[in-house]
């Protein structure tokens, strides 16, 4: 098994029709063959949770029974199609779990496949459903942690995504190492206090935390690929 995420950016005269493929692409992913778990998502403007959603921009996380599934989808599905013919850019990246805990929609979908303590290049993938009383204790603490974020030695790319525009929200960050990562996720004031509030002050009903091994990526990603290898010379 693998995961992938997908981002689509849309060109402004089709963000309406892009809107629309959050509903009207689920049948042709119901029919996809070896796709698993998946979620269509919003993204956001922000590094991280802040909400302010960027209407040309959108999602795919899913899972793989094989590699090959994954080569099939991006080549032919139609949704895929759609992609090439009406987005100014697409870019995917393939995943292998190194670490994942807790749960999205009631399970893991990310069972690990490689524990192994290789230091290289990591994905993060974050993902929580808020409980309504507490979004505004949430909310007031993202601010500071987009800030840590956006100058975090070691950080190739993020985004903040969601499936509803408030209360189910997540993140994918991009690091040069494991260890970069985690000196943000521990060593950062911001990020700590709000790891200590989340516990305290009860701000998800659901949460879940994923660390993967990127394994390959193609397409652009603000007009270029953030996990290339540089050229030589």
């Amino acid at each position: 098994m693998i995961a992938s995420f997908s981002l689509i950016r849309y060109p402004q005269e089709e963000r309406r029709w892009a809107f629309s493929r959050m509903g009207l692409d689920r049948p042709d992913l119901a029919k996809t063959e070896g796709l698993g778990f998946h979620r269509l998502v919003g993204t956001a403007q922000g590094h991280s949770f802040a909400w302010r959603p960027d209407l040309l921009r959108w999602g795919l996380i899913a899972t793989w029974e094989h590699p090959e599934h994954l080569d099939a989808f991006l080549a032919s599905s139609p949704v895929t199609k759609r992609w090439r013919e009406h987005a100014t850019e697409s870019w995917t990246v393939r995943l292998v779990p190194l670490k994942s805990a807790g749960c999205w929609g009631g399970s893991n979908p990310f069972p690990v496949q490689d524990a192994s303590g290789d230091d290289g290049p990591c994905a993060v993938l974050t993902r929580a459903s808020l409980r309504t009383l507490r979004t505004r204790r949430f909310m007031s603490a993202v601010p500071a942690i987009d800030l840590d974020l956006a100058r975090a030695p070691g950080l190739i790319a993020s985004l903040g995504f969601g499936e509803t525009p408030v209360t189910r929200q997540g993140t994918l960050s991009l690091w040069q190492s494991q260890t970069a990562m985690r000196a943000f996720a521990y060593g950062t004031d911001a990020h700590r206090e709000a790891i200590r509030r989340r516990s305290a002050e009860d701000w998800y009903s659901e949460e879940l935390f994923a660390r993967f091994r990127p394994i390959g990526s193609e397409g652009t990603w603000n007009g270029s690929d953030p996990l290339a290898l540089p050229s030589a010379g």
